[in-house]
């Protein structure tokens, strides 16, 4: 679905909502939209990127996003969703999946709140203060996450199966969070890299400039909070292997040491069950002694391993 939205000094934005061939056919068309740019477009999986098409004068930011979750303690594999911005010609185009349908909104009340004021801006400096809203997503995501990091630090003597499987699911979701965060921060180093000298091909203004410096800071903290998170993380994974390690090494001991206690008994059976005269073996109190001869070596090897810590 493509709506078109007209801002001010002659700036259009162009939303476009779900895309499907037949609107992308018409981004070409109609709004001169470059075929590689549509390729990049269509990947869910594409990193965040910036290219810019000296010849066309078009540019393309791709930026990975926080889709929208039910529940802020969801685990999934869609952590993070591309967004692709496309800025030429005093035209601002967004384009949004299902999941993160929510940019338009956002956009909307960004616009709404310049033409409230009335204090118009350029279309890179539009779509930054967009990106600042996009990037607070990844703060609150991390903090939900944490959220769950804590609740599984309490356990009972060692992990659940149930805790174990969601403290994968959250390491594998904190991998693609801050592989995300990363490519970001490079997707916006390469919009500076750009146009940081007079002869490189993108010019910004001072304004431009300084918000741009601004957002990179943003993101770059965003990429912090993911890696300190991942790291926690990590640390707490090697936790819960050295509690079920200890838990297994434990388990292990007692059975050996109940193998052994329970090697007395078929030993003492077996001697006095020969067929042949043994001593004692007519006595009335015969059978008695048999049992105390498998009894007490049990007892000398409990209090034994118990006298040295060793159970």
């Amino acid at each position: 679905m493509i709506k078109t939205y007209s801002l001010w000094d002659n700036l259009t934005w162009v939303a476009v909502s779900q895309p499907n061939q037949q609107d992308f056919s018409q981004l070409v068309e109609n709004y001169h939209v470059l075929p590689r740019y549509i390729s990049y477009i269509k990947d869910r999986r594409e990193r965040a990127r910036f290219n810019y098409d000296n010849t066309h004068d078009s540019k393309l930011l791709i930026f990975r996003v926080i889709p929208e979750h039910k529940d802020d303690h969801e685990l999934g594999t869609d952590e993070t969703l591309p967004v692709a911005f496309l800025l030429r010609d005093n035209l601002v185009m967004t384009i949004v999946q299902n999941e993160t349908k929510y940019v338009v909104d956002l956009m909307a009340s960004i616009v709404k709140d310049h033409r409230e004021q009335k204090r118009p801006v350029s279309e890179l400096n539009l779509i930054i203060e967009l990106l600042f809203n996009l990037n607070d997503g990844y703060a609150d995501r991390i903090d939900a996450l944490d959220d769950i990091q804590e609740n599984l630090e309490n356990y009972h003597r060692r992990p659940s199966n149930k805790q174990i499987a969601e403290l994968t699911k959250l390491d594998k979701g904190l991998v693609y969070l801050k592989t995300a965060a990363h490519n970001n921060v490079l997707a916006i180093g390469q919009i500076q890299v750009l146009s940081d000298a007079d002869d490189d091909p993108l010019h910004l203004d001072e304004s431009e400039t300084q918000h741009l410096k601004d957002l990179m800071v943003e993101v770059e903290q965003s990429r912090s909070l993911a890696d300190i998170s991942a790291e926690v993380v990590e640390k707490l994974s090697n936790n819960y292997s050295n509690v079920l390690d200890n838990s297994l090494n434990t388990t292990m001991r007692l059975l050996t040491v109940w193998t052994l206690a329970l090697a007395f008994p078929p030993i003492v059976s077996g001697f006095w069950g020969m067929n042949m005269d043994l001593p004692l073996t007519k006595l009335p109190w015969a059978w008695v002694l048999s049992i105390v001869l498998s009894v007490v070596p049990i007892f000398a090897l409990v209090w034994y391993l118990r006298k040295h810590h060793d159970l």
